[in-house]
């Protein structure tokens, strides 16, 4: 749920603050999401996370003197947990490729929804939608009052529009994993496996029909580019959930419980910063040249992840012990009952 939470969140904050500054303007939007972020960092301060077991937590005295630790210090610590997130690709050749998978989701694939997307909708007139007429375009008019969804820039609202099927992506993901449950139902020892290849060939399949809708967007009218980018998006999500909810399944039977919470904190911080590299990265792709340059830059950024993405998933299937790895603790199960 940690990670799932952080795809919904990822996808659901754009979408939240258009429906607020729509309804309640835009200063309200900016005082909501003050008190949000005051709230989450009272709370935040209010836990406490202790790794150790109850016997062996740090004393007192040792905890004052982290809480007075110096801003370099902490800085240092933001580097030390990068350091430690890399070195996780070492410590499991499958826990490794997985990684390897989903920095590639974060740096090539998740900045399309913040950086290209609205280039592409800017370069839609306003009241184009309302002209066309069509079936699809007053099926996205009627899901964008449904949603509550009325800026004054009409391409916000279809930015807007395509995050919300980034919202209903994840919750998409659970139908499938009760679909992969009732499959491997015969060889439950085998689960995680099934799982992560069903999730790394869907995430495969939608990426190459995301670069085909990338590569062809002009050829759609206007409703059928949002229409195409809001069900390709949602579908991409809702595998990649799919294989964030295996890879957390897997790296639960490789990991001890007072190693957990440290890797998940290192690997999000590691997929942070590919989603800013990958920010950068199609930012100077769309900084020069007209919009069909642009998103022609964009489409190759995108089959590169795809041949990467390749390239890892046979990595994957080609490694007979990781495959074993993965089913190692439901067969010790086994003959423990």
């Amino acid at each position: 749920w940690d990670l799932t939470g952080d795809k919904i969140g990822r996808n659901l904050a754009p979408m939240v603050f258009t429906v607020v500054s729509s309804t309640l303007g835009f200063r309200a939007a900016l005082v909501f999401a003050a008190a949000l972020c005051t709230g989450l960092v009272l709370l935040k301060q209010a836990l406490m996370v202790a790794d150790a077991p109850p016997g062996e937590r740090p004393s007192s005295r040792k905890d004052g003197a982290d809480s007075g630790a110096s801003v370099l210090s902490r800085l240092l610590a933001v580097f030390w947990q990068v350091w430690e997130g890399i070195m996780s690709l070492r410590r499991d050749r499958t826990i490794g490729l997985l990684i390897l998978n989903t920095l590639l989701t974060n740096m090539l694939v998740y900045p399309l929804g913040s950086i290209v997307f609205p280039v592409i909708f800017k370069a839609i007139p306003d009241g184009a939608i309302e002209q066309e007429g069509s079936f699809v375009s007053r099926l996205l008019l009627g899901l964008q009052g449904l949603v509550g969804i009325h800026k004054e820039k009409a391409w916000m609202n279809y930015a807007a529009i395509v995050s919300l099927g980034g919202v209903i992506g994840p919750f998409l993901s659970s139908a499938v994993v009760y679909r992969i449950k009732a499959f491997a139902a015969e060889c439950p020892d085998r689960i995680n496996w099934i799982g992560l290849n069903c999730g790394i060939i869907g995430q495969t399949a939608t990426l190459a029909l995301l670069a085909l809708v990338l590569a062809f967007v002009h050829q759609f009218s206007a409703g059928t580019r949002i229409l195409l980018l809001f069900v390709v998006w949602g579908a991409l999500t809702a595998l990649n959930n799919v294989t964030t909810i295996y890879f957390n399944a897997h790296t639960q039977q490789r990991l001890g419980r007072s190693e957990r919470g440290r890797f998940i904190a290192n690997i999000l911080t590691l997929f942070t910063l590919a989603n800013s590299l990958g920010s950068l990265m199609y930012g100077q792709a769309l900084a020069s040249g007209g919009l069909e340059l642009q998103v022609s830059r964009s489409t190759a950024m995108l089959l590169a992840a795809l041949a990467l993405r390749v390239a890892i998933f046979v990595a994957f299937r080609l490694d007979e012990t990781g495959r074993e790895t993965t089913m190692l603790k439901h067969e010790a199960g086994k003959k423990q009952d």
